[in-house]
């Protein structure tokens, strides 16, 4: 069967139409292939969120927003295009709320999936706020970061102090080590010195060494036996001679314990002295001493 030409030409015009739709939708940045569905959501307001903001479903990210724009239109409103895994599409009764993602993140799109009527892709869905959304606080946490920066300051004025004090410290044990390494020098030479000379064959332990085996050999040929026996009879006669004495045995037990002969002898001391001061004071009483001889009385 012959084609018309004709049908040709059409069939050929009419995909190089739709070659050129779809490469214009392609140059604009769709992906006429993705696994991703758009969906249009409307805020009164845009409370800090922006292109690339993450869209969540519990926690996990299942796309992202595409296009944040302000209808004038409608109440200066805000328009936030999302593209959205297609394993997730939404429905008449599921909802798109506004939460906060984190500090660093900002603000994030939670949804939530509901069963009901599937979405068009030009139906506009009414956004809401979620439960937890709370605004960031910009002059609160300016605050907090001014009190943080404060106490970062003065942690690193006292980390400071504490190296300076360390590198004091430092410089105090080096000064302590090189102190402690010269006397360690000053006693090793010290050591030697003496060491030398002990060390000399002529003057030092070595040439004691006969000496002192000669010492050892004479301390060896003493009679140590006779003069223990000797020293012990010694001590045997010196305790008789105490135990005579403390029982008045002996005349020298009777000098200590007799207190008659004390008190004779202590009065013969006694007249004595009393002699001597008067031989002193009158010698003339008792010696006669004359050049010329004697006189008659």
């Amino acid at each position: 069967m012959k084609i018309n030409k004709n049908y040709m030409i059409g069939l050929l015009a009419f995909a190089s139409l739709g070659i050129l739709y779809y490469g214009f939708l392609f140059l604009k940045g769709h992906n006429i292939f993705s696994k991703y569905n758009d969906y249009q959501i409307i805020y009164p307001v845009n409370k800090n969120l922006y292109v690339s903001a993450p869209v969540k479903l519990k926690g996990h990210v299942v796309g992202m927003v595409t296009k944040v724009e302000i209808k004038p239109k409608q109440n200066y409103s805000t328009l936030v295009t999302i593209e959205l895994d297609k394993q997730f599409p939404l429905t008449d009764t599921s909802k798109v709320m506004l939460n906060n993602a984190g500090m660093m993140e900002g603000n994030a799109l939670e949804i939530e999936l509901h069963k009901g009527n599937p979405i068009g892709k030009h139906d506009i869905i009414i956004g809401q706020l979620h439960p937890d959304f709370n605004e960031i606080d910009l002059k609160a946490m300016t605050a907090q970061v001014a009190t943080v920066t404060q106490n970062l300051i003065k942690t690193t004025e006292g980390v400071n102090s504490i190296l300076v004090n360390l590198e004091k410290t430092s410089a105090t044990l080096h000064t302590a080590i090189d102190e402690l390494e010269h006397n360690i020098t000053t006693i090793a030479k010290n050591m030697i010195a003496i060491s030398s000379p002990l060390a000399d064959s002529k003057r030092g332990i070595p040439a004691m060494l006969p000496i002192l085996h000669g010492l050892l050999r004479e301390i060896r040929s003493i009679p140590f036996k006779d003069l223990s026996f000797r020293v012990t009879n010694m001590l045997k006669d010196v305790e008789t001679l105490i135990q005579h004495t403390s029982n008045d045995v002996g005349s020298f037990g009777l000098l200590i314990h007799d207190p008659t002969l004390y008190h004779n002898l202590n009065h013969s001391a006694e007249n004595l002295n009393a002699l001597l001061f008067d031989l002193k004071k009158r010698p003339s009483r008792y010696v006669h001493f004359s050049l010329f001889g004697c006189r008659k009385r």
